[in-house]
C-alpha cells in the first residue's frame, strides 16, 4: 500500500493540489477498492492497470488524464449493477473538484471511465489504450486466466450458477463477436491470441 500511495502522491503533485484533500482522496479510493466483496476489482486490478499503463504511457496523447481514470474506473464497483461506470465517473468528478482539476479535465475523464463498460467502441487513442488495459486480464496465460475468472464468480457468488454461466456466455460472446478483442497493436500483438483461446476454451467448459 505504500507503493502505491507513493504513485498517488507523484500523480497528484504536479497538479498542485493541497495535500489534506490529496489524502482524503487516496483514503477514499483505498477504502473502495478493499470493499470485502472485491475478489477481482480490488487492488490488484489497480497495481495490474498501472503495470500495463506504465508500458505503453510513451504511446498516449494524455498519460496523465488516462491514469487518473485508471484510478477511478472501478471506485464503485457493485456485482451486476449497470450504473457502476456512470457513478464511479461522478465520483471521479467530484475527486477532480476536490483536487482542485479543471472543469475540462474532469469532463474528459467522465468520458473515459464510461468507456470501460466496453459495451462500444473509443473513437480516441487514449479511450482505446485504456480499455485494452482494462481488459489485459483476458490475455493471462490459461491458469492466470483460470484464476480471474474464479474471482470473478467470487464476485457474483450470490447467483445460481446456471443464471452466473448463462450471463458469462453472454459476455463472452460480445467479446468474441468483435473483429478483434483489444483495439490496439500493442495489445493485439501481445494478447489477442491468448484472449481468444481463453474466452473460447472458458464458453465450452462453462
Amino acid at each position: 500500500m505504500e507503493h502505491l500511495f507513493a504513485r498517488w502522491q507523484t500523480f497528484v503533485a504536479p497538479f498542485g493540489s493541497d495535500s489534506q484533500s490529496a489524502e482524503a482522496v487516496f483514503a477514499m479510493l483505498v477504502d473502495s477498492y478493499r470493499q470485502y466483496f472485491r475478489h477481482y476489482h480490488g487492488i490488484a486490478h489497480l497495481v495490474d492497470c498501472f503495470r500495463y499503463l506504465d508500458e505503453i504511457k510513451q504511446e498516449l496523447g494524455q498519460p496523465e488524464l488516462v491514469e487518473y481514470v485508471l484510478w477511478f474506473h472501478d471506485i464503485v464497483c457493485v456485482p451486476g449493477a449497470r450504473s457502476n461506470e456512470t457513478l464511479s465517473a461522478a465520483a471521479a468528478a467530484y475527486a477532480a473538484t476536490e483536487l482542485g482539476l479543471t472543469a475540462e479535465f474532469s469532463r474528459q475523464a467522465v468520458r473515459l471511465i464510461l468507456l470501460t463498460n466496453h459495451r462500444g467502441g473509443s473513437s480516441s487513442r487514449d479511450g482505446a489504450y485504456l480499455t485494452d488495459i482494462d481488459l489485459a486480464v483476458l490475455g493471462r496465460d490459461w491458469n492466470g486466466f483460470l484464476d480471474y475468472e474464479h474471482q470473478i464468480r467470487a464476485e457474483y457468488r450470490h447467483l445460481p450458477d446456471a443464471e452466473y454461466r448463462q450471463g458469462r456466455q453472454q459476455v463472452i460472446g460480445q467479446f468474441l463477436q468483435r473483429p478483434s478483442i483489444y483495439r490496439t497493436l500493442y495489445f493485439r500483438e501481445r494478447y489477442e491470441q491468448a484472449a481468444q483461446y481463453n474466452l473460447l476454451k472458458l464458453s465450452e467448459l462453462l
